[in-house]
Formats: C-alpha cells, structure tokens, sequence
C-alpha cells in the first residue's frame, strides 16, 4: 500500500497483481453465487482476459474436469457485492478479499477454516513463504484465507545516475554489508543535482512504515502483535520514520511531501530521471519496464540497519463458510498456490507465488531489472503489520496526522503519540 498522505486500502496497492484487462472470463461470468457440484464460482475484483490467472484456471479446469465460473466486479463495487453476497447466504466458492478485512470478516465467523484440509492433505507448509504463508492465520488458530502471491518492496534504482555521479552501487544480494541506512543517506546526498534530480524516495510508500520500523529494530512494527496496540508511537519506531522524514527535512535529498500528493507519482518521478533510488513493489515493474528507455535502471534490497527485512502486500482469496463447493474450491487454490500454478502466474512478472519452488525460477529473462531474482529471495526477509480488527480505521487517524510530520512542521513522535488514544480506540474495532 502506498500512494499520497491520507489511508489507501491494501487493496488498491496490490489492485493490477494479478494483471488486469478487460474482457470475457474463462468460462463465464454468470451472476449468480451458488454453485453445482461439478463447478466452482469465482468472485474477483479484476477481470482476467489474457492474465495469468486466466491460464492458471484454465489449466485446473483440464486437470480437474470441473468449470470455473468467474464472477468479475469492478472494483469501486467490490467491496459492496462482497459483503451483500455474505450477508445473503449466497456467496461464491471463492472469493478474493482485501487483506484489510481478513481479520474482522474472520471474527464474525464469514470465512471457512482450512486448517482441515491442510491437515488433510498434508500440506509441506515449508514449501511456501513462511511469513505470507502465516498472513491469515487468526488468534484462535484458524487459516480463514489463502495467499497466492505477494509484492515484496526493494530500492529501485537508477544505475546511469550512480555511474555520472561515480557512486558505488547498491549491493546486489541481500546483505547489510556497506548498505546500511547511513551508507544509503550517503549516497542520496551524492546523487542529488538541485533542481535537477532528487538522491532518494523513501516514505511515500506507506510500506515503509513496517518496514523501516522494523529494521530499527521494532519487534512488532506498527501494531502489537495481538492488534489492540498502536506501537508505530513508540520511540523506536518513531526514530525509524523520523529517519526518512528527515531525508527531506534535514537532508534536503528526498522531495518535499508537498509534492508528493498525486498517486503513482513515485513512479512517475523515477521514470522520469528525477528520483535516482527509490522503495517500491514488485508491482512497479512491468510499468517501469514500458515507461523507461533512455536509462538502466535496476533493484537492490532495502538498506539495513540492525536487521534488513521487507514488507510485502499478500494477494489473498477465502472460501466462505457458507460456500456450496468448498472442497472443490480448495482443490483450486491449493492448485494456484503449487508450483505448477505458480509457475503460471510468474508469468505476469508482476508478484512472488507463495510457492517456494516456483519463486525461485522468478529470472529477469533479459529484461530490467537486471536482479529480479531479489524479490524471489525476499521470501527468506518478509515482515508483515500485525493483524487488527480495524486496520481501515486506524490509518484513516493516523496517516493524514503524520502530513504534520512530513511537511517539517512536528516531529514524528509528537504526531503519532498525539492520536495514539483514538487510533488504540479504533482498534477495538
């Protein structure tokens, strides 16, 4: 998730994961939720001609015999067809779910456990991203959700620009060695061409959040680990984002939040030789691959500090409890999450399968970035914000706070401790 100031859902951070087109569906898109027992219905909020998810259905439909019926939804109304269609007892075998909503649709009990058929069938849990691969498990122990993919975050960066400025580049394995937050400030300052060329980008992508508290050796990033606690207000976590606010503030390398306040405009910046690093998703590359022809550009993990960890947005699906086919809907997503299925869907270039197997065929295949095999290896380097009842809530309190922050106007604990009490309030969900 990322974009300008205030709250943006996770979901439309990770919206494009999958590949979007518009279009007929691979076998259908009928209106109605229910289905027979020789088909699975299919609630998505992108339509899927010509993606990699289209192949991926159609080769479980081969292999399985049963039809899978695609229930497309714009995504401006998914969010509204979703919760009438549960509340309605007539749900799609499957849905797809923003991850937001996970833990409180899994509290009042919407969303089928799978721990029963991974027990079943003897799931290798260890075959897939251990951090991801835990994403929707639920205090009480219930695997409410399934996890396809997911978008780790990297510096992106400008090679063309560190050669001119005859600066060392970025490490391009994930070590802390001569990569570390002072070395990355370092090396912003010496990119920097006022009025030409910014060195860094840092908090735009409100992924960095998790990540770069994290990093500063936060043992829980932005909220406690059972959700009820704001702990981004803490001091160590404060000092992490005071850090990046301060690359703009004090260090004059990064643009000024002020002109930050147009979505996509990261990457627009970067396209443009205006940024020369910046932290981003996997999901900017296949845009930085169509946008940028006058530059090398390339990808390097984040720079560390006591440890060197990412935050990743999960591309997440549920089976309904109230589901009419829910053990063949299972059949499916245990299918896209194999390495069989998730070699189809790297085909989109645009996300890691969860499929440890399947990620590390994840190759550049020519084209830049040169070290695209990183985002696979960040399997092993994931960390994820704790799961709450009212994610949503708390960043529409807290993030527009923090523009007080970013325009150099308070410093980053005073804001944060300021609404701590109603961002704890909003919580409770």
């Amino acid at each position: 998730m990322n974009q300008t100031a205030s709250a943006v859902s996770r979901r439309s951070f990770v919206a494009g994961a999958l590949g979007l087109a518009g279009g007929s569906l691979v076998s259908g898109c009928g209106g109605k939720a229910s289905s027979s027992s020789d088909e699975v219905t299919f609630l998505n909020w992108e339509t899927l001609k010509g993606t990699p998810l289209e192949k991926a259905l159609a080769a479980w439909e081969k292999k399985s015999g049963t039809k899978v019926v695609v229930q497309p939804t714009p995504t401006a109304d998914y969010d509204t067809k979703m919760r009438t269609l549960l509340a309605g007892g007539q749900p799609p075998d499957i849905m797809r779910i923003n991850d937001d909503f996970v833990r409180g649709f899994s509290a009042r009990g919407a969303l089928l456990d799978l721990n029963k058929y991974i027990r079943k069938d003897k799931l290798d849990v260890t075959a897939y991203a251990k951090e991801s691969f835990e994403f929707p498990r639920q205090p009480n122990g219930q695997h409410t959700a399934w996890v396809l993919g997911y978008q780790p975050r990297l510096m992106f960066y400008n090679v063309d620009a560190f050669r001119e400025a005859k600066v060392e580049l970025p490490p391009t394995t994930w070590t802390m060695d001569g990569w570390k937050w002072g070395d990355f400030a370092d090396r912003a300052k010496k990119l920097t061409v006022p009025g030409k060329r910014w060195g860094a980008l840092v908090y735009y992508d409100t992924g960095y959040e998790q990540t770069f508290t994290i990093n500063h050796g936060s043992s829980t990033g932005i909220f406690s680990d059972d959700g009820t606690k704001f702990t981004l207000a803490g001091s160590t976590e404060s000092e992490a984002l005071q850090w990046a606010t301060d690359l703009t503030c004090r260090e004059k390398v990064q643009p000024p939040w002020s002109q930050l306040q147009q979505d996509g405009i990261d990457n627009q910046l970067f396209a443009q030789g205006k940024v020369a690093m910046y932290f981003a998703t996997f999901g900017a590359v296949p845009y930085l691959r169509s946008t940028i022809k006058d530059f090398t550009w390339d990808v390097a993990p984040p720079p560390g500090d006591v440890q060197q960890r990412t935050e990743s947005s999960v591309i997440v699906f549920t089976i309904p409890k109230a589901a009419k086919n829910p053990d063949k809907a299972w059949e499916l997503l245990k299918f896209l999450a194999s390495e069989e299925g998730g070699r189809i869907l790297l085909e989109g270039g645009q996300f890691t399968p969860i499929n440890n197997a399947a990620a590390a065929q994840l190759g550049a295949g020519g084209k830049p970035p040169a070290h695209l095999n990183l985002f696979g290896e960040a399997a092993k380097h994931l960390t994820a914000p704790n799961q709450t009842k009212n994610t949503l809530g708390a960043r529409d309190l807290y993030r527009p706070a923090l523009d007080d922050a970013y325009n150099c106007e308070k410093p980053v604990r005073d804001v944060l401790t300021g609404v701590r009490a109603q961002v704890e309030k909003a919580l409770e969900g």
